[in-house]
């Protein structure tokens, strides 16, 4: 097995309101054979929490040992970041502030250090609410006409107007979280239907049960806070989130698009497939016959290294990045 090294680094990132420095992660193989040198370097951009405490960790490990150098971070607000940005106070409550439109721009950041580092334009691989952000952070690149990413892997993206959508009384937590003064926090409400048991943050004990069973054993990885690492949110993250939508834009810039890997757990009941289906169809860049639905896939719970259907979901992430960069 190939000896993976593992380097913590400082990136900055340039908000409309300053410049701070964010921490970050490399997994990197300890020697590159020829054909390694020949690969991208990856960037793993893990939900709206981040990567080195989550997911990024998993994935880290698993592409360095197929070559590939992968930096991640946590999220501005969050676990290894948590101080940096997007935390206050409200009398004895700590508030997070969840941006998708700061993930983005940290991506972006990241994407320009990861290139700087390694020498070449990045691959960039996201899972759930990060897909959004990357597909964010994709368009702006196209926008800008000038170097664009490698390769995108979205997987399990959704959009959260279609997360609020799944819950029991849709539109009755949406009209009282939109009445809610922007720095509130958020009271918790119902989880949904029997079928999705979907809430927004924070979690009520009912659903952090179930995330922490969709999650494996990634709730509490890293030593860090318990996911999803933290205890109130701001009324404004949902309703910013709520209206963040790249989606929507893509058929109105004609950019360069980098080549696509769209992947949905066929099993998942948190973010359905159908949304990996529509992006497919409307993703403007090279993407394949068809978005890839895993069969026997959830959300989280096969994300571990030694599972077949996460080998599987890592073999061909390599195979479509060396199609189409190596």
């Amino acid at each position: 097995m190939t000896e993976v090294v593992q380097e913590d680094f400082t990136f900055p990132v340039t908000y409309a309101d300053g410049t701070i420095e964010l921490r970050g992660r490399v997994f990197r193989p300890a020697r590159l054979s020829e054909e390694a040198k020949a690969l991208p370097p990856v960037v793993f951009n893990s939900g709206f929490t981040g990567g080195v405490s989550m997911y990024g960790q998993l994935f880290g490990n698993a592409l360095a040992q197929r070559g590939y150098s992968v930096t991640t971070y946590d999220v501005s607000g969050f676990f290894t970041n948590k101080g940096a940005r997007n935390t206050y106070k409200s009398g004895d409550l700590t508030i997070t502030n969840v941006s998708l439109e700061d993930q983005k721009i940290e991506l972006l950041a990241l994407v320009a250090w990861t290139k700087n580092r390694f020498g070449a334009m990045p691959a960039v691989a996201s899972w759930a609410m990060g897909s959004v952000a990357s597909l964010a952070a994709v368009l702006d690149l196209a926008r800008a006409g000038g170097e664009q990413i490698s390769y995108f892997v979205p997987m399990c993206y959704t959009r959260l107007s279609a997360l609020q959508n799944l819950r029991a009384d849709a539109v009755a937590a949406h009209v009282a979280i939109a009445g809610l003064a922007d720095d509130a926090p958020i009271p918790p409400f119902d989880t949904g239907t029997e079928a999705t048991k979907l809430g927004y943050y924070p979690l009520d004990p009912a659903t952090q049960a179930y995330v922490d069973e969709q999650l494996g054993n990634y709730t509490e990885a890293g030593g860090v806070d318990r996911w999803p690492g933290c205890s109130h949110v701001s009324a404004k993250s949902y309703k910013s989130s709520v209206n963040f939508d790249p989606e929507a834009d893509l058929s109105a810039v004609s950019g360069r698009f980098p080549p696509a890997l769209i992947v949905h757990g066929a099993d998942n009941t948190l973010h359905m497939p159908s949304e990996s289906v529509r992006l497919h169809k409307v993703y403007p860049g090279e993407k394949g016959e068809s978005a890839l639905l895993v069969a026997g896939m959830e959300h989280g719970q096969q994300l571990m290294a030694d599972h077949v259907i996460f080998k599987s979901l890592i073999d061909n992430i390599d195979h479509g990045i060396r199609a189409h960069c190596a």
